[in-house]
């Protein structure tokens, strides 16, 4: 039986007085409220009504007890500071608010280690189901972490198994349209600020970034490739780290668009003009992007969207439906003054 709770000033009612407004039994109340068979058309009427008028709703915690549902769900972030996964996590949660699910939102600082513990926390509070958003765990660990839910949905990882789905972005294409631009546009000596190693995005990234100099006539240089903490802070020491070693460069492409301006920070501290000396083009499209100035050139990605369609497709999961495998969303090159 689901007990029903409104709290008026200080007096808490319970369903016992529905069912006195009502003239019926708590159980009737029970089964009213909740769909059940076993009550009449007019007697389901009367206690509805009832209960609009008390203003009377369901306990979260008594129908979880009932239906074996918290509606309570989850999403698990490497960094809710980088405005990628703060814009995805709001879009996921404005879905399960109109819902009216719950939403937890664990932040792992890009720690495979916390990132474990956040699953592991989430699993102890029953939640429904969880959203891991660019998981920095190998693929067998996290495969093993979110089998334990009774739904997941993974962005930017590949996803195998019942119950679990992926929304994912072509990266790779992305990152080789990008070079192929600067390449038509005459840059040469390309570099390339790369993301953590147990990034999915940044080893698609830096994949796509190799497709596109083969595909233009060029050779990889693993001296133009540096690897960045994936912070402002970052793509400027990757960047100061390239200049120093003073290798010829015409562009980058960062692992991100906060990589992006880091570098860019760095070239303007070491007088080199953007784009005239070198093109800088980033990844996401984040609101910084369009404010830095030089604009950002950048790989856009709708990260709302994927939030929204990550929650949607999580929801749909619960309720037990079958979901056909959703195909890459590839990034849209936008040009600003960067390039």
């Amino acid at each position: 039986m689901i007990n029903f709770v409104h709290i008026m000033g200080n007096q808490r009612c319970t369903v016992e007085d529905v069912a006195a407004a009502a003239g019926v039994s708590m159980m009737t109340v029970s089964r009213a409220i909740n769909g059940r068979p076993g009550v009449s058309a007019e007697v389901r009427r009367r206690v509805l009504e009832k209960a609009a008028d008390l203003g009377y709703r369901p306990s979260r915690i008594a129908r979880g007890l009932a239906s074996r549902k918290t509606s309570t769900l989850g999403i698990v972030l490497p960094d809710i500071s980088n405005p990628f996964f703060a814009i995805l996590a709001k879009a996921a949660s404005d879905v399960a608010r109109s819902e009216d699910k719950n939403l937890f939102i664990m932040n792992t600082d890009e720690d495979p280690a916390l990132e474990r513990a956040a699953l592991d926390s989430l699993e102890s509070e029953s939640i429904d189901g969880v959203i891991v958003a660019g998981s920095r765990l190998p693929i067998a660990t996290l495969a093993a972490a979110v089998m334990r839910f009774d739904s997941a949905v993974l962005v930017n990882r590949e996803t195998a198994g019942p119950r679990v789905d992926a929304v994912n972005v072509d990266d790779r294409a992305g990152a080789a349209e990008a070079v192929a631009y600067l390449i038509r546009s005459g840059r040469k000596r390309i570099a390339f600020l790369a993301g953590p190693t147990t990034s999915m995005s940044g080893r698609r990234r830096f994949s796509g970034y190799c497709q596109g100099l083969k595909e233009g006539g060029l050779d990889p240089d693993p001296e133009l490739v540096r690897r960045s903490v994936p912070t402002l802070d970052g793509g400027a020491a990757a960047m100061r780290f390239l200049l120093g070693r003073n290798i010829p460069i015409d562009a980058v492409v960062a692992y991100n668009d906060l990589v992006a301006i880091g570098a860019m920070r760095e070239l303007k501290d070491a007088g080199r003009s953007v784009p005239g000396d070198i093109a800088v083009i980033g990844a996401d499209d984040v609101p910084y992007a369009a404010l830095v100035r030089p604009s950002l050139s950048t790989m856009r990605v709708d990260i709302s969207a994927l939030g929204r369609v990550a929650m949607t497709r999580l929801l749909a999961l619960g309720e037990g439906k079958v979901l056909e495998p959703l195909p890459a969303i590839r990034p849209e090159l936008v040009l600003r003054e960067s390039t």
